[in-house]
């Protein structure tokens, strides 16, 4: 086994999204993920999984998530075969604006892949069969509409990918809480957050609504989402102000306390922190 990069796609690709179908007779390299995410399904047969270090068994119906800088590979393969799909984040969160509110979403596509290694692969989901069949009908449409490219085959693939994410969280959501629970309660505080962010939120009570401490609430939420919990909550506001000098009249002070602010300096602070420019530099070239 040697290890190498893939890239699938680029930061200049116009629609970054990648699928395939693949049969893996033979051990597949360790490869490392570069600015995407993939989701993978298997369809048939059975493989040691190889994770960074880790290994685990897999056959068909398990469904995992892995995200960037993460390195995997597979061993004694036995008439494997897999659905990959590569995709960006950031292009779902465009278009099912309300899945960051999903906990079933956070706790297979985000909190899941960090949790792996504790709960030895447990924690992934497992499709029952009616379930499998459905997903199988999704991809395989999906891979049809890749492979076509007839007109409008974007959209017809991003809304089937959505349905197929929306439909894996759920799915995770109900079969794999008590497995799981520890992964549920944090996504479940994520998803409390990206619903109240504009209300008086403290630390101490995330860590709580977590069942576990301040300091290792901030370590799991800086190493899913790059940033502490409060600068995460503090991001959504400011996405929220931007909203509203775009679209209302209100004063800057008025604006501030709408996006949950209670001191109209520091939101400007923090607004210039974050975009470079004040909110009424903001107003005044964006309206």
């Amino acid at each position: 086994m040697f290890s190498m990069r893939l890239e699938y796609f680029t930061k200049s690709t116009d629609f970054p999204f990648f699928i395939q179908f693949g049969e893996h007779p033979e051990d597949l390299f360790v490869h490392s993920h570069y600015d995407f995410s993939e989701l993978v399904v298997i369809l048939n047969g059975t493989a040691t999984h190889i994770v960074n270090s880790d290994q685990y068994i897999i056959k068909k119906g398990d469904v995992f998530v892995f995200n960037e800088n993460t390195s995997h590979g597979f061993s004694h393969t036995h008439d494997l075969k897999i659905c990959n799909i590569m995709y960006k984040p950031e292009q779902l969160y465009q278009i099912g604006y309300d899945l960051k509110t999903s906990p079933g979403y956070q706790a297979l596509f985000v909190m899941e892949p960090f949790y792996r290694k504790e709960n030895s692969f447990k924690s992934m989901l497992q499709l029952t069969m009616p379930g499998f069949e459905y997903v199988m009908n999704l991809i395989t449409a999906m891979l049809n509409e890749y492979e076509s490219k007839h007109q409008g085959y974007q959209t017809m693939i991003y809304s089937r990918f959505l349905e197929l994410v929306v439909y894996l969280s759920r799915e995770y959501a109900i079969y794999n809480k008590e497995q799981s629970e520890k992964i549920f309660y944090i996504a479940k505080t994520i998803s409390y957050i990206e619903e109240h962010y504009l209300e008086p939120v403290k630390l101490k009570e995330l860590a709580d609504m977590s069942c576990i401490s301040i300091r290792q609430f901030i370590r799991v939420f800086k190493e899913n989402y790059k940033m502490t919990p409060m600068n995460y909550i503090i991001q959504l506001r400011l996405q929220h102000a931007c909203t509203l000098l775009k679209n209302s009249k209100y004063s800057i002070s008025d604006i501030a306390y709408e996006s949950g602010f209670s001191d109209s300096n520091y939101f400007t602070r923090q607004f210039r922190k974050m975009l470079g420019v004040t909110p009424k530099e903001y107003r005044h070239h964006t309206v």
